[in-house]
């Protein structure tokens, strides 16, 4: 039985004012503030992933239907060989090897070690390591690797080199000249001259076998070659490599001590200056006591870290002391999560990355797994008697931008929402817009047609959407993403990006692409112009019951998408002068929501049953006229809410589409107490970022294992996720009412409405600089317009019409 429970407003709004949730330092953002400064020079690592060729699983013709992210296929040992010169013999060498999930590596015949991950680990990607030097020799040496393919991750997708990589089949492998943890040109690196074979003649490993008969292996390119290989979390465990950066060159990192420290467990050892690890001692290194040589994870001194929001990063742990240390860490969003270390089916019961060993150099730095996370367990496991440490701490990773946008009003249980759905998406703002930091850290067009809208009011920035835009483009045929929906999702997202940067000549480079992906939708439409799902494609509109899948519901809402993007797509051919392909796919637009009233609308009204979200939807792609959409309201939107368990089920991510549909039936006061109760309740229950998914009934005991997504519920799903950050895009077109009525912001609407506030102040950028108004039930408006925009501005009973920028006034009625 589901517990059942309703927040009021004003519990909110006292909570969001309590010293408890603001225990974070303001602003929520830490780069909010921060210069930039340039990243110091990273020459990219020249060494490859590589593996057998013809015998890859990702390009078999049938890879689509080969189940190879099962862990137990395709385990028979590959084996890899390459010759390399050493001039001098080194003082220290150490062996660096990646990708597999056992490895057996010999050099020059002597075995420098066995190499084996535990497949049950959520990560299935390792740094191995270990002290090569007494197997070299002057002149030609010869390493030789038996490998089994990894375990993969628990996420996978996108092009077809991220998808060889996330399961696993790849090895990289170098040799250093120097001790672990230190940085050198290689002796030797994995690369496009290796040979391999997926048969181990005898004696492979000998010096003087004959591989010449062994094919050349295949390569992915250099590790850090290309930007898909940091999607999907694939290199997730690549941060123990020497030198590896791991992210793109527009990316920044700053670094960040613990808010706090808690579940301090000493053991049989003994913790000095715990303090530092907060930067409250001002000076001294955290130090371990720990003579117990035989701790094991469960015993050993550990400590939990708290950083006091959601942060994109990686642990960051600098050494002091003489010797190699070993960490064990463990990431979660939630406390719980951090905690928990069992592993079941889905994650529901562990850590989302598990729990991964890290080893420090001596007087050296370590990284730990790059993720989404609030928490980091630590226990430590090995290394001198008194270990030392000059810090510990997160080193997150942003995409340098402007808060631009702003929002403040009277109300501020809505401010910290707005700055809560801005922060969410700046979090996701890395190599490409992702869908989040911890999972899947890829790029899904879905969460983009929400996180596009927030960043454009939010920050201005069109770079990183342009990219990601790019990247979405299906390089043979099928769908974006392989969902049917997320076709026309792409075409909105390019739509929303024009309209609110007006760059023409992006615009333009995407014709070709946009006609592309238009030209796959068509071709599953019957005579009608509907979408039928013939081959019984996988759908998809939300994570509600019936709304995904092979169902009616969820072809619905596939149509709809359909004809809201190709009319979309009209509009934007039009304006590259395309007229005929306009004409033709405004005409489709037309024929397909024609079709989709004829099938599935009700008889007696313009709805689609009472389903929120198609409901929602049909506000979206239709013009309704005010009679029809008082229908829409009075038989469907007005019973929004969650407080029964016969009240519907909705994602925060189409949670958007029916607030703007709210608000178009009129009813936009009602939407913002919808949006105070719904995303508040994650404010009330902790968050400082919003989540994948919400329900007001789920348990509030442990919410996070209570969270539902993805067909699982547990610490699987992500409390940061780009697509949950629509209020903030919602605020700035309703409350501020700041909307382009051009593409680029040319013209705008300016419609502010207080909504019962006593007063709003905000801004949103434009390409011609940035709005501000400041709107007060007293006093009026106060409007600041930049450039040349053309302006309209209706408040209340009145209507201005304004051609140039400059600052203005208008009285309240």
């Amino acid at each position: 039985m589901l517990k059942l429970y309703r927040i009021s407003i004003a519990i909110l709004v006292a909570f969001v004012l309590s010293p408890l949730a603001q225990g974070q330092p303001a602003p929520l953002d830490p780069t909010r503030n921060l210069h930039a400064v340039a990243e110091p020079a990273h020459t990219p690592l020249p060494e490859e992933y590589i593996w057998t060729a013809d015998d890859v699983t990702v390009l078999r013709p049938d890879h689509g239907k080969y189940p190879w992210n099962r862990p137990e296929l395709r385990v028979q040992p590959h084996v890899f060989r390459a010759h390399f010169q050493v001039a001098t013999l080194p003082h220290a060498a150490t062996l660096y090897v990646a990708g597999p999930r056992e490895a057996h590596v010999f050099v020059n015949g002597h075995k420098v070690d066995d190499f084996y991950l535990n497949i049950d680990e959520p990560i299935g990607f390792h740094v191995f390591h270990a002290d090569a030097a007494s197997a070299l020799k002057v002149g030609d040496n010869v390493i030789a690797i038996e490998a089994v393919r990894g375990r993969g991750i628990v996420s996978g997708g996108g092009p077809l080199a991220t998808q060889q990589l996330t399961y696993g089949e790849v090895v990289v492998a170098k040799i250093v000249p120097a001790a672990f943890g230190v940085n050198a040109p290689a002796l030797v690196i994995s690369n496009k001259n290796w040979r391999s074979s997926a048969k181990a003649d005898e004696h492979w490993s000998d010096p003087g076998f004959d591989d010449s008969s062994w094919k050349t292996v295949q390569s992915l390119g250099p590790v850090e070659s290309d930007v898909d290989l940091r999607q999907w979390s694939a290199d997730a465990g690549m941060y123990g490599w020497p030198g590896y950066k791991g992210m793109s060159a527009a990316l920044r990192t700053f670094a960040l001590p613990a808010a706090k420290v808690s579940h301090v467990f000493a053991g049989r050892g003994s913790f000095a200056n715990l303090d530092a690890l907060t930067g409250a001692s001002g000076k001294g290194s955290f130090t371990v006591t720990n003579n117990n040589t035989t701790v094991t994870d469960a015993d050993a001194p550990s400590l939990l870290l708290d950083f006091g929001r959601e942060m994109a990063g990686r642990l960051l742990v600098e050494s002091s002391s003489s010797a190699v240390s070993t960490l064990s860490i463990a990431y979660g969003e939630s406390e719980i999560e951090a905690l928990s270390t069992g592993i079941s089916t889905g994650q529901q019961g562990g850590n989302y990355l598990g729990t991964n060993l890290l080893d420090v150099p001596a007087n050296s730095v370590a990284r730990g797994p790059k993720s989404g996370f609030r928490y980091v367990r630590i226990r430590f496991l090995r290394g001198a008697p008194v270990v030392a440490f000059k810090s510990i701490r997160v080193e997150g990773i942003y995409y340098p931008v402007t808060y631009a946008g702003s929002f403040e009003s009277s109300d501020p249980l809505l401010n910290r929402i707005w700055e809560t759905g801005a922060y969410t998406v700046h979090l996701c703002m890395q190599d490409g817009i992702w869908d989040a930091v911890k999972r899947d850290r890829g790029r899904w067009v879905g969460d983009m047609d929400v996180e596009g809208r927030v960043i454009s009011t939010a920050f201005g920035d069109s770079a990183l959407m342009q990219e990601t835009l790019r990247a979405l483009v299906p390089a043979g045929g099928g769908p974006v993403n392989g969902i049917t929906s997320y076709s026309a999702l792409w075409v909105t997202s390019l739509y929303n990006l024009y309209w609110h940067d007006g760059n023409r000549e992006f615009l333009a480079s995407q014709h070709d692409a946009l006609l592309h992906i238009l030209a796959n939708m068509d071709a599953g439409l019957d005579p009608d112009g509907m979408f039928t799902n013939a081959k019984h494609q996988w759908l998809f509109v939300d994570w509600s019951p019936g709304l995904y899948a092979v169902t009616r519901e969820a072809m619905i809402g596939t149509n709809m998408q359909y004809g809201l993007a190709y009319r979309e797509a009209g509009e934007l051919l039009l304006r590259l002068g395309d007229k005929a392909n306009s004409e033709r796919y405004r005409q489709q637009g037309e024929k397909t929501l024609a079709a989709v009233r004829s099938r599935f609308r009700d008889t007696d009204a313009p709805t689609y049953g009472t389903t929120w979200q198609l409901n929602a939807l049909a506000l979206r792609a239709e013009d309704y006229d005010t009679q029809a959409m008082q229908q829409v309201w009075s038989r469907v939107l007005s019973h929004v809410k969650q407080d029964v368990p016969t009240d519907q089920v909705v994602s925060p991510y189409f949670n958007l589409t029916v607030l703007d549909a709210m608000a178009k039936s009129g009813h936009a006061r009602e939407a913002l107490d919808w949006m105070r109760m719904y995303w508040g309740g994650m404010l009330a229950e902790g968050a400082t970022s919003f989540w994948e998914s919400y329900d007001l009934r789920w348990p509030k005991g442990n919410s996070h294992l209570s969270l539902q997504a993805d067909g699982t519920s547990g610490y699987f799903v992500s409390l940061a996720h780009g697509w949950s950050s629509g209020p903030t895009a919602w605020l700035a077109e309703n409350v501020l009412g700041i909307t382009p009525a051009s593409p680029g912001y040319d013209k705008v609407e300016i419609r502010p409405n207080l909504l019962g506030l006593e007063y709003a102040n905000g801004s949103v950028p434009t390409p011609h600089g940035v709005i501000a108004i400041h709107v007060d039930q007293q006093k009026g408006i106060e409007l600041d317009l930049p450039g040349d925009i053309q302006a309209t501005v209706v408040y209340g009973s009145q209507t201005h019409s304004l051609s140039k920028g400059g600052h203005y006034s208008f009285a309240a009625n």
